[in-house]
């Protein structure tokens, strides 16, 4: 069964394994472009998704436009090609049961500007997960002192 108590969310700078996340990011993580494939490239998808959430309130993820039927008008919601393929990336990264949990989560934070939700338990869990398999590969230097 799963963890259920957090330390903190990464993005407070206060994650479960924050100190190898940071390590991964200066060792794993180019400035730009995609990350090597698995796991450094999973950790990038998942902290761009969560980027997105906690700094935009998923206004990039969701692409959003008015329909109107008649006298009638809602809103239709699909999500950005960009972030599909990082949410489909994660299906060959993360436990099924954690992608579920994320694909099921991020159509109820449509309307944009919804933090919280649980928000950071699903991105944190998924990012702890990508770390523990990170620490356990030993894809990491974690006796490099950083700045």
């Amino acid at each position: 069964m799963a963890n259920t108590t957090f330390k903190g969310s990464y993005w407070d700078h206060d994650g479960k394994y924050q100190k190898q996340y940071d390590m991964a990011w200066e060792q794993l993580i180019p400035a730009s472009g995609e990350a090597k494939d698995g796991l450094p490239e999973a950790l990038r998808a998942i902290s761009r998704i969560g980027y997105d959430y906690y700094n935009n309130g998923f206004c990039n993820l969701w692409n959003r436009w008015e329909e109107f039927d008649g006298d009638d008008h809602y809103d239709e919601f699909t999500m950005d090609s960009y972030y599909e393929e990082l949410v489909d990336y994660l299906a060959y990264h993360v436990p099924r049961y954690m992608h579920r949990v994320l694909k099921q989560w991020l159509p109820t934070q449509q309307n944009g500007c919804t933090w919280g939700r649980g928000g950071d338990d699903v991105i944190d869990r998924i990012i702890n997960h990508i770390m523990e398999q990170i620490i356990e590969d030993q894809l990491i230097d974690t006796e490099t002192v950083t700045s």
